[in-house]
């Protein structure tokens, strides 16, 4: 081991134990800095954590609810596992932190399905670059690491891809994982994404000109009895428990995932988003898959490694663009068969256009791992002053200290970082192994230096603690124009339950929980005294109000 450490690095998709650690170094730190650490940050992680407290205090397990409402958004799948994570280790971590570690568990199977995916399609030496391509795609890091269902999603399609590349020889097996893949799906974010599923078998199909080939249509109609059967099973079990309680708007939004069915919906709806979106969130595997589409567009049609993951983005991106609402979290699924596209392609790729990534690269990831650094520098010793200033302009109030453990890890993935750089042979794959390397190590440095800092300015923590001390005791408040984040958040950090404004008790309550922006005439719209105004620290928009509605509309 510590012989081969001396040796040039290359990177050919052969194992090496040098190979093998790096490559654990980078799934680790890129899977689990970001999971614990900070609470739960506006405005997905919010609604979502929402839902899962609902579970844990008030037993709401099989309707999604944020406090006392439905929330009609997604299934339960997701917010069940994060509930019982959340429950296992809630002896040694805040119930937030422990609902977040299911993400982390979704993301390994989703990383283990597209390895096993990518040896079974491409070859052996396919399924570690394949995953590495996925690390490295701007637009997952963030999502990926949020309490949102779509990593589920995401996981159920990466079990669905294994399948697919089964459905030409092998019906039972490619219909099971088509079809567990789509019930997580289905169970995850709505039976409509899970169509994907059909519609990528379809697609392949006649891509290959193998539409009378019988195995394709029996794995099809394996995969749609296996992912129907759990949803309808969870759908008539909340119809005989609860269905003459519950809106249309969950069948349609969360059961079905159709939101343009609801009418205040369908201006949600943005045909192009995800197009528009994908150059910069699948970078940098999307135009690797573009130019392979269009080099071997004459073998499409003759290699499955080609159709299949043509005809998976083709399917997701009609699903993520027709059916969904335009949110860049839709789009995760996409950023699958674009890395196996890509990872088909690498060694093939011209040498100057990989050299010029492996360039872009170091460049982009050491100017961001030096601004890191200079920034959190800034802030420890207030040198230098320009930056020392920014930062107090961006995290209002809060003081950042020095971590020795943070500090030696920072400095240690650093370290490997560069000893990875400067040890590796130079051909096409070291130039995606060093991008995805180097965005891991930003989110290494962001977590280990500046997550206190960002979760000073994202959670709502401090705001509630003095929205609850400006609220008497034992009074009725009730809510103006409140969103579901802030009132998912008001209950689990003060235990603070706001009536509806359209709750028939409304009316008797004195005491109101208002959101709005700066400068709006709220006060004098509800003839109400304001008692305290105020926001997160460093958002310079949304306000939060606590105000007393005085008898007969008189104020002070």
């Amino acid at each position: 081991m510590w012989r081969a450490a001396g040796q040039p690095i290359v990177f050919d998709g052969t194992a090496s134990p040098v190979k093998n650690v790096l490559f654990a170094i980078i799934c680790c730190a890129w899977i689990l800095p970001g999971l614990i650490g900070h609470d739960p940050w506006k405005p997905d992680e919010a609604l979502a954590f929402g839902v899962i407290y609902g579970m844990l205090r008030d037993g709401l397990w099989l309707v999604p609810h944020i406090v006392d409402r439905p929330y009609t958004e997604y299934p339960p799948l997701y917010y069940w596992s994060a509930a019982i994570t959340a429950k296992l280790f809630s002896p040694i971590l805040p119930l937030h932190d422990g609902a977040r570690l299911t993400s982390g568990l979704w993301m390994a199977i989703t990383l283990l399905y597209l390895h096993k995916t990518a040896q079974r399609l491409l070859d052996i030496r396919a399924g570690r670059i394949c995953v590495v391509l996925l690390l490295g795609s701007l637009g997952l890091i963030l999502r990926a690491h949020e309490i949102n269902p779509e990593v589920a999603g995401l996981a159920g399609c990466s079990i669905a891809l294994y399948g697919l590349t089964r459905i030409r020889t092998e019906a039972r097996r490619a219909g099971v994982a088509m079809g567990i893949g789509g019930a997580v799906i289905a169970l995850s974010i709505g039976l409509a994404p899970a169509v994907a599923i059909a519609l990528m078998v379809v697609i392949v199909a006649a891509l290959l000109r193998d539409t009378r080939n019988p195995q394709i249509w029996r794995s099809l109609g394996f995969a749609t009895l296996i992912t129907t059967v759990p949803s309808l099973f969870y759908v008539l079990v909340v119809l005989f428990l609860q269905g003459d309680s519950l809106s249309s708007d969950y069948w349609w939004r969360g059961i079905l995932a159709l939101p343009w069915v609801v009418r205040q919906d369908r201006e949600l709806i943005d045909l192009t988003y995800v197009l528009r979106i994908l150059p910069w969130y699948a970078l940098p595997t999307l135009p690797f898959a573009l130019w392979l589409w269009r080099t071997d567009r004459a073998k499409v049609r003759e290699r499955i490694e080609l159709a299949l993951p043509l005809g998976a983005f083709l399917a997701l991106l009609l699903v993520a663009s027709l059916f969904r609402e335009a949110r860049d979290a839709h789009a995760m699924c996409l950023l699958l068969p674009l890395a196996l596209a890509a990872a088909s392609v690498l060694d093939r790729l011209p040498r100057g256009l990989a050299r010029f990534v492996d360039w872009l690269s170091l460049l982009f990831c050491g100017l961001i791992m030096t601004a890191a650094w200079l920034y959190w520098g800034a802030a420890i010793t207030g040198t230098p002053e320009a930056a020392a200033r920014a930062v107090a302009r961006q995290v209002p109030d809060f003081e950042v200290t020095f971590s020795v453990g943070g500090f030696v890890v920072a400095a240690l993935f650093c370290l490997i970082w560069l000893y990875a750089v400067a040890a590796a042979h130079r051909n096409n794959r070291r130039a995606l192994v060093n991008w995805s390397a180097g965005i891991t190590l930003i989110w290494v440095l962001l977590n280990l230096l500046m997550l206190p800092a960002i979760d000073h300015v994202r959670s709502y923590r401090s705001t509630v603690a003095q929205i609850r001390a400006a609220l008497p005791s034992n009074e009725c408040v009730r809510e103006f124009q409140l969103g579901d984040a802030q009132r998912a958040m008001l209950y689990y950090f003060e235990g603070v339950r706001v009536v509806s404004s359209v709750d028939p008790r409304a009316h008797v309550c004195r005491w109101v929980i208002a959101q709005g922006v700066r400068n709006d005439k709220m006060v004098d719209e509800l003839h109400a005294r304001l008692v305290w105004e105020g926001a997160r620290p460093g958002d310079f928009v949304e306000r939060l109000r606590v105000l007393r509605i005085e008898p007969f509309g008189a104020t002070e």
